[in-house]
């Protein structure tokens, strides 16, 4: 396959603001679909590693999209350096949010509520929010990556891929495999480099 052209990696890099633009719309419903499964994964992890309960999880990204879904079309994006950090930023904000309605709701049930700490994700600064984002956009792109490329390859050559990822060595990957050596190091290498171009592409794609 042929690595992408100039013209091409400039297209992409203009794929993630011309996505935003068409959601802005608020009525391009095919806009919102999209931007929903690239990003929804992505913004519930997120949420979820904020010490939410599932249940809970649930909850926060359902009024995390909403609350998108609201505030992009005034959203300027030549103000966004990174896009995933102002999601993070907005999952952040409703996480806080529901944990203060939630206390109101047993402040109202209860005259006293026992609490271990009650105001622990006042303590969650910006570079905490940064680093869960990083950690889970990474994780997001490798997972989009995988899911684009297993139908380029056989299901063998992409759980050669993967057992190497895992840290097994060729000989063991053969012997788990069934196939000889040579074939792990040659299919080993056509996967991982299609695995990385597809990251890039994502990158600047979405990021």
């Amino acid at each position: 396959m042929d690595a992408p052209s100039k013209t091409d990696a400039l297209e992409n890099s203009h794929t993630r603001v011309t996505l935003i633009e068409r959601v802005k719309r608020q009525y391009d419903e095919a806009a919102w679909k999209e931007f929903a499964s690239i990003y929804r994964s992505y913004l519930y992890a997120v949420i979820r590693n904020l010490a939410m309960s599932e249940h809970d999880t649930q909850e926060v990204h359902q009024k995390v999209m909403v609350k998108l879904w609201e505030k992009l079309p005034e959203l300027d994006t030549n103000q966004i350096r990174r896009f995933r950090s102002y999601l993070a930023g907005i999952a952040k904000n409703e996480v806080k949010q529901f944990i203060r309605a939630r206390e109101r709701r047993q402040e109202r049930e209860f005259n006293s509520l026992e609490r271990n700490d009650p105001h622990y994700l006042d303590s969650i600064r910006l570079p905490e929010i940064e680093r869960i984002a990083e950690e889970e956009w990474k994780i997001h792109l490798t997972n989009m990556a995988f899911r684009k490329i297993e139908k380029d390859f056989s299901a063998k050559a992409i759980e050669v891929f993967r057992l190497s990822i895992e840290g097994l060595d060729p000989d063991e990957i053969a012997e788990k495999t069934g196939i000889g050596r040579s074939s792990v190091a040659t299919l080993k290498a056509r996967v991982k480099a299609r695995f990385f171009m597809e990251i890039d592409r994502l990158k600047q794609e979405l990021d």
